[in-house]
């Protein structure tokens, strides 16, 4: 029935939920799990802020030096008292974004998941999210209703209900 399912996550709450349950489906049809992450444009969101603090995340110090011990910078490097640049900033969303597809295939491999690939996107979500599923042939989305976007994101419409409105597949929104 599904032989392709995309779940694009942020590694909110619920696009964990999201994930678990794409992937005991996937596990069950033996379909091909496609994980997306799409960074966000502009600065950080306070939710990702917040993600970046909780896990105690910071990019490379000028110069490029090696990453500490336990792979991670203080937060207090990136939100300290001058604005962040703009190379901080990717580097913070790559470093989350490589954390949060990690943790996402962990959970699909221990579900059963045969085949699992991974991608990140920059850009709207609901564009990038659309058109990986078009690009990826997938039969099913499963997506979180709420991610880590800010109060503007809410006053301009969820990205879940952009998808499932425009999708020319099923989709499945989970809470």
């Amino acid at each position: 029935m599904f032989e392709t399912i995309l779940v694009p996550t942020d590694g909110s709450d619920h696009a964990k939920k999201a994930v678990i349950l794409a992937s005991d489906i996937a596990g069950k049809y033996e379909a091909r799990l496609v994980l997306l992450h799409v960074t966000p444009e502009g600065p950080l969101s306070e939710g990702v802020r917040r993600m970046a603090q909780v896990e105690n995340i910071a990019p490379r110090p000028a110069g490029g030096a090696p990453l500490s011990p336990e792979g991670k910078f203080p937060a207090s490097t990136v939100f300290g008292a001058a604005a962040e640049s703009e190379e901080q900033t990717q580097q913070v969303l790559q470093f989350l974004a490589e954390n949060i597809l990690t943790d996402a295939k962990r959970v699909a491999r221990d579900r059963g998941v045969q085949e699992v690939s991974s991608t990140v996107a920059d850009g709207d979500p609901a564009e990038q999210i659309l058109q990986h599923a078009e690009k990826e042939g997938a039969n099913l989305i499963v997506m979180g209703s709420r991610g880590l976007s800010d109060l503007k994101g809410l006053l301009m419409g969820s990205v879940s209900h952009k998808v499932s409105q425009l999708s020319p597949c099923s989709c499945v929104t989970v809470k």
